[in-house]
């Protein structure tokens, strides 16, 4: 369903030109524009009835009127935007200021207006169909209660299957939901834990029941009590759904009275209070299987399977033995690891393989080709199971599932890098106070803690032992991209005789496919005259690709960032609807950048690191017209010092600037900054000013009262000097804090602790201070989450009572001469500490007086080492 996502977009075009500070609109322009927008809001709120109706509700007819509605929208967006090009481009190549440009809308009253009409027509239809759509059949009582075909044998997961049959047999609660994942083994491991003879000795009466998106209540009851009551089978099965609930009920109670009974209700979609609080109470334990999370009864998440786990499973699915053969394990080891620990994936390319002959050379194919034939079978099988999924997401959520789901197989996404790319590409309305952390926390916590569908760490990010995972499962990027290119909403090259026309987005996992004339040509041709986003996502490629050259004009979203560049293009300097453009190039930024006058994000890389003697390494001055950008991360390159009264009041992040940039003068124009990013290189020459790198940062506490994440790294830093912070650098705003390489000693960081009430993360690396003892004070860092330590001098770290009351993980690594760690926590407080020691002195885990934790029983320490790796607590 991509109306709602084209909506969204519409409506952030319209805003950016209605509220773009440098865009002139002739009278009466933004009357004209006014009642599209507010058509949009509409339409929106109409899109999203949809979620209210049922899980199985047939939803072909609005799926087509949705794709109609989708593409009325994206031709009135094409012809709004060409429009708003066709005027700002002749005034950029005129010789005339730059500062300001006029856009004069008149010329499309009657297309604005007819546009209204069409939409309010199809709302109107849409209306309708959501009332008729039809209800899918459900399955009849017998197929429900037959379990026969399921297979209780499993690999793996026997914690797992633990935990959930002692919380059956011990916990006095009435319910347990299993979820996780489509196809991650909850049917399976549901049934094993039903088959278990503990299970069965323990409850007298069990029933199985098959829900699926369509079971009433009725069937529900008859369904068990058929299984629990075997004289009122027949009757059961063949009776009408028109027999009274109430009686049904009677029926149910008098049997299980005084009997422990387990019942299953197997893909469950929709919680039922009906069903939920009427099923009868005390002895019955009720186990729910489902793909959707729930608040309503404690959770068992099913998780992936390890790779021992699932190289296992595929050598016994293949050869039907426990391991493969010689010539084949490691290659077993690669497929096993792409099947990324989705049991019915590994099943299923377990069955493709077992059909053709087990040779090395047919096994490495598959293993090194992208997009082999056993994979794409393998998905295409499941690609049934999984679309429901997807289907029947939150309107809102599904351009953001599908944007992500274009991103590389087994990587992991940058969480900051997505954020801006949604928001160039207009997919983000204006959050308020909302920040990027929460609204990612909330899209991502939804996708995969409600729905399943991304896999996220979201606990313990900058825990050393933490997976830090984000990205989309391979199976769900195959249904991703082939849903996403059939509505032309983004396409994932894989060759140069893909398909192209139309598509509105073009992303490449292998950058060097932009290089083929071919494929230039057909996005030439075909796609780029609409095309809002390009997407390089492949390694890094080191010589430039001609994908400047495509003619673009509505470009919004340019991340080459993976794409050399020996300078930048002009015709990227062209693309006035730009908002996001990453890429990397040595060369300085030309005059001209500011020509891209709605960009929102800059960031460019340097593909070498080198610094000529005496060279001054600014931004050009035109970077202060550029009033719409949001983040600059130019590494290497400073603000220049502003000739005039602008500021970038809109700027809210500053990533590897050196303290050039943090003179009073500059800071003044950026007075609603949030993340600052300082990066010092020290140069092998003396200048003078390196030999005081931190002059200058004395006014960023008075000047940036907005600021919340501070960092400061001297690259190479020198050991024999020892330097001491500005605490004026630190206001008191800031919940995040990293440095490295400032020498500077560890007393010091106690007065700056006192100086933030607000604290939540730190980490100290690389010798930002040093010294053999840090001794933390009372009432120092009161609502610090996280501290992380490494590469330091330190011999004994102490925490006094009455400091880090709210500290949940201390991660100290590389830390080679630590002896010593005393740390008194407060007992009253129930929260669990833990204390990661990440190749540290091994005395410091092995000798008790070296580690005073009181009270021990509210301290995890997990100790890891080049040659072991264990845990304690």
């Amino acid at each position: 369903m991509a109306a709602f996502g084209a909506a969204a977009s519409l409506k952030n075009t319209i805003l950016c030109i209605l509220q773009s500070s440098r865009i002139s609109l002739v009278p009466p322009s933004p009357q004209i524009l006014q009642p599209a927008y507010y058509e949009m809001e509409h339409l929106q709120i109409v899109l999203l009835k949809l979620d209210d109706t049922g899980y199985s509700m047939i939803r072909t007819k609005v799926n087509a009127l949705d794709e109609r509605i989708k593409d009325a929208i994206w031709e009135f967006e094409d012809l709004l935007e060409s429009h708003f090009y066709d005027q700002i481009l002749p005034q950029l190549e005129s010789e005339r200021d730059h500062l300001s440009f006029s856009v004069d809308l008149q010329s499309l009253r009657q297309s604005v207006d007819c546009f209204v009409e069409r939409v309010i027509v199809m709302e109107a239809e849409f209306i309708i169909e959501l009332m008729d759509m039809p209800e899918e059949e459900g399955e009849p009582i017998s197929s429900r209660i037959d379990f026969s075909s399921i297979d209780s044998k499993m690999v793996g997961l026997s914690d797992q299957f633990e935990r959930l049959r002692d919380y059956l047999v011990e916990d006095e609660g009435d319910w347990i939901s299993v979820i996780g994942m489509a196809g991650v083994g909850k049917t399976t491991l549901a049934k094993k834990v039903f088959d278990d003879p503990s299970i069965q000795r323990h409850f007298e009466l069990r029933a199985w029941v098959k829900v699926g998106r369509k079971c009433e209540f009725n069937e529900i009851l008859r369904c068990i009590l058929a299984q629990v009551d075997p004289s009122t089978r027949d009757q059961m099965l063949t009776q009408g759904e028109d027999d009274d609930d109430e009686e049904l009920l009677g029926v149910l109670d008098e049997r299980l009275k005084d009997k422990n009974c387990l019942i299953v209700l197997d893909d469950l979609w929709e919680w039922d209070t009906l069903v939920m609080d009427n099923l009868p109470k005390g002895k019955v334990r009720i186990l729910l299987t489902s793909r959707l999370a729930n608040d309503n009864s404690p959770v068992l998440r099913v998780r992936l399977l390890n790779e021992e786990e699932s190289k296992k499973l595929l050598a016994e699915k293949v050869f039907r033995e426990d391991g493969f053969p010689p010539h084949l394990n490691k290659l077993g080891e690669e497929i096993a690891y792409k099947c990324e620990g989705l049991p019915l994936i590994i099943v299923t390319v377990a069955e493709l393989l077992s059909k053709e002959e087990k040779t090395t050379e047919y096994w490495t194919e598959v293993v090194k080709k992208q997009y082999n034939s056993v994979f794409v079978n393998a998905y295409d099988q499941i690609s049934e199971v999984l679309f429901p999924s997807y289907d029947y997401l939150p309107q809102f959520l599904k351009m953001f599932f599908l944007y992500v789901g274009a991103f590389p197989p087994y990587k992991n996404i940058d969480m900051h890098y997505l954020f801006y790319q949604l928001s160039g590409d207009g997919f983000i309305a204006p959050m308020g106070t909302q920040s990027f952390e929460q609204y990612m926390a909330e899209y991502l916590a939804m996708l995969s803690n409600w729905f399943n569908l991304v896999l996220y760490d979201e606990f313990g990010q900058l825990s050393w032992f933490s997976m830090k995972t984000f990205r989309v499962h391979s199976c769900w990027q195959h249904v991703c991209k082939k849903e996403a290119s059939k509505i032309k909403f983004l396409h994932v090259l894989h060759s140069c005789e893909d398909v192209l026309e139309d598509q509105r987005r073009l992303c490449a996992h292998s950058n060097s496919l932009f290089a083929f004339k071919e494929v230039n040509d057909s996005i030439r041709n075909d796609c780029a005259h609409i095309a809002r986003s390009l997407l390089c996502l492949g390694p890094y490629h080191q010589y430039p690709v001609p994908i400047h050259a495509m003619d673009f004009k509505l470009l919004r979203v340019l991340d080459a960032l993976h794409v050399r560049f020996y300078h930048i293009p002009l015709e990227i300097l062209k693309l006035v609807c730009l908002k996001y453009l990453a890429l990397t190039c040595n060369r300085e930024l030309p005059v001209s950048i500011s020509n891209l006058l709605q960009l929102q994000n800059l960031i460019i890389h340097r593909h070498i690191y080198i610094i000529r003697r005496g060279a001054m390494l600014y931004m050009p001055m035109e970077i202060w017209d550029m009033q719409e950008l949001g983040l600059i991360h130019v590494a290497g390159r400073d603000l220049p010092s502003p000739d005039s009264d602008a500021t970038l009041a809109k700027l809210s992040g500053l990533i590897g600037v050196s303290v050039k940039s943090c003179t009073r003068e500059i800071l003044k124009r950026i007075p609603n900054l949030k993340t600052l990013a300082i990066l010092m290189e020290l140069k092998p020459y003396d200048d003078d000013d390196d030999v005081n790198q931190l002059s200058g940062l004395d006014y960023i506490s008075e000047e940036l009262r907005k600021l919340e994440a501070l960092s400061y790294a001297v690259m190479n830093p020198e050991m024999k000097y020892e330097c001491l912070v500005p605490l004026s650098m630190f206001p008191s705003s800031l919940t995040s804090l990293q440095l490295s390489g400032l020498r500077c000693p560890w007393k010091h960081m106690n007065d700056i602790g006192l100086l933030l009430p607000n604290l939540v993360t730190l980490k100290l690396e690389h010798y930002a201070f040093q010294g053999p003892y840090w001794d933390i004070e009372s009432q120092c860092f009161l609502k610090l989450d996280t501290l992380i330590i490494e590469d330091t001098d330190l011999v004994r770290w102490r925490s006094q009572h009455g400091s880090l009351p709210m500290l949940g993980i201390l991660s100290i690594r590389h830390c080679y001469k630590l002896q010593q760690l005393v740390w008194t926590s407060d007992s009253s407080m129930a929260t669990t500490r833990t204390i990661e020691l990440v190749e540290c002195n091994p005395l410091i885990a092995t000798t008790t007086s070296a580690m005073q934790l009181r009270p021990e029983s509210l301290f995890i320490v997990r100790w890891y080492t080049t040659f072991e790796m264990s845990f304690r607590s």
